[in-house]
């Protein structure tokens, strides 16, 4: 009798597993899927290698009303900073399509100042310029789906690097200042190394000190405030990832002089890189809710994760636990441990035949090579996403 209800139990949870699936495609159909692409659960993070995020009904609503009106373009941008300025607490904003356009936009305007001449004549502006050395720590250089040097050169900078891949100091940036420096910059990321790193406010207060302009990419950063308090001048923020908005980003400016250089862009390499009437609006809508919310407000919890994590640990060769940012954002993931010899195969396998799964299924892979894959909750659309991901990772071993 015992040896039956066994059975019967794993013949329930076996069904359960597959209607929550089933339905979970039939909800999950949508416009990619119609035109031939497979369906995505996205447990990797914010990436913009899968979309980045989806928004809400709210700020579609205010996109589609954005995109159905005329408005002049010049005056959106100004306006919209503004009031972004206000719900920041911060002396103007620039809206930009991406953080990576915000930091090629404020280089370039460190260049340009507010000579429209040289925005126009841009190349020319550069070939003539020996103020353009943008100091950044080696172990900062990174790849985040494009080389931030890259992103740097497009704006006219000249990226020096300092220090070494392991280890940066106070006296490494300061030697290598002289009077063709243009800028710092900083980079908040996962991607970076971590340890033994100047901090963002070691770095900025370098700058004060010397009287140079600091850029902060915080792309991905979920505080708002912190670096514009610490005293940065040009601060980076994607407004698709953490806040959960459109495609779109915006720079806080330590002062309306280095915004309006910045707006003048858009007369020169900015017209490459323009953000749309209804990514504007989108914006603004995300970031009045982000701030209003206090942040972003999870739908899959803490919880959730939790009771996941006790399932992952009944199979064999796999463990996970809670984990926390490695950058030390608050937030919080599963992290899953493969053991190669009892599992069957290592976490990079694993990895690769999730992203072959119907639907595909991202998860957090930066550390597979060690054999550690991680869930990250805020992308998840739903706690069934992580039966799926589960009963995914079961059909596999």
């Amino acid at each position: 009798v015992l040896k039956l209800n066994n059975i019967i139990n794993y013949r329930k949870e076996s069904i359960r597993l597959f209607l929550s699936r089933f339905n979970h495609k039939i909800n999950m159909i949508n416009i990619y899927e119609e035109i031939g692409l497979a369906p995505v659960i996205n447990a990797d993070g914010r990436m913009t290698a899968l979309g980045v995020s989806v928004i809400s009904d709210q700020i579609a609503e205010t996109m589609k009303k954005a995109a159905q009106s005329y408005v002049v373009i010049d005056d959106l941008y100004k306006m919209i900073g503004k009031k972004i300025a206000e719900l920041v607490k911060v002396p103007d904003v620039c809206p930009v399509i991406s953080a990576s356009s915000g930091i090629t936009l404020s280089v370039a305007s460190l260049i340009c100042g507010d000579d429209i001449a040289k925005v126009k004549t841009f190349t020319k502006t550069v070939e003539n310029a020996k103020k353009r050395e943008v100091i950044i720590l080696k172990g900062q250089n990174i790849d985040f789906g494009a080389p931030i040097q890259l992103i740097v050169e497009m704006g006219g900078g000249k990226v020096v690097e300092v220090g070494f891949a392991n280890f940066s100091s106070k006296t490494d940036v300061i030697n290598a200042i002289n009077e063709n420096t243009l800028a710092l910059l900083f980079v908040q990321s996962h991607h970076c190394v971590q340890k033994n790193m100047l901090t963002a406010q070691e770095l900025i207060d370098i700058g004060k000190e010397n009287n140079i302009p600091i850029i902060l990419d915080a792309s991905a950063e979920e505080d708002l405030f912190k670096y514009a308090k610490m005293g940065a001048d040009f601060i980076c923020y994607s407004g698709s990832k953490a806040i959960s908005g459109c495609t779109s980003g915006f720079v806080e400016c330590s002062s309306v002089k280095y915004a309006d250089a910045m707006r003048l862009q858009y007369k020169g390499i900015g017209r490459a890189m323009k953000l749309g009437k209804e990514n504007c609006l989108g914006l603004y809508e995300s970031v009045k809710t982000y701030v209003k919310n206090n942040g972003y407000i999870p739908i899959v919890k803490l919880d959730d994760l939790e009771a996941f994590n006790k399932k992952i640990n009944k199979i064999a060769g796999l463990s996970s636990k809670i984990v926390k940012d490695e950058a030390g954002r608050e937030i919080y993931r599963s992290q899953i441990t493969v053991n190669t010899a009892k599992f069957g195969i290592d976490a990079v396998e694993l990895n690769m035949r999730l992203r072959k799964f119907d639907p595909k299924i991202f998860l957090r892979d930066h550390q597979a090579k060690i054999g550690l894959l991680a869930v990250d909750p805020r992308p998840l659309r739903s706690a069934k996403d992580l039966d799926i991901i589960l009963e995914a990772i079961k059909s596999i071993q």
